[in-house]
């Protein structure tokens, strides 16, 4: 997992939470089944970034927001990262990477995986 984009060598993915925007509340759902967090890690390391800063402005709200709780140190706090999630019927998922200011996409394969494992 060491590879995942916005994840230092030393750092491990150990938690993701989920927030569907359709339910409109504010009690998110977490996963933390190993294997789960597993894929979700790599289907996000399959995202390709946009370079540099991005302010990005969509026409709907977020289908999804995920929070990636990293663990780097069993004493010390779990570091955060935040994205915001598209779907988009049958074309690449888009995503926005809340911590790092940058718009990425991830394939409609993929992102439909990226569907099924959180779902």
């Amino acid at each position: 997992m060491a590879s995942l984009a916005g994840c230092r060598e030393d750092e491990k993915l150990v938690r993701v939470d989920y927030q569907n925007s359709e339910l409109h509340t504010s009690d998110g759902q977490m996963i933390t089944e190993t294997e789960q967090v597993r894929k979700i890690g790599e289907l996000f390391e399959k995202v390709d970034w946009e370079k540099g800063n991005v302010k990005v402005q969509m026409n709907r709200e977020e289908d999804l927001k995920l929070t990636f709780f990293y663990r780097y140190d069993k004493n010390m706090p779990e570091r955060l990262e935040e994205f915001e999630i598209w779907f988009n019927d049958g074309n690449p998922v888009e995503i926005v990477d809340q911590n790092e200011h940058r718009y990425g996409k991830l394939g409609a394969a993929d992102g439909q995986k990226l569907e099924d494992v959180i779902k």
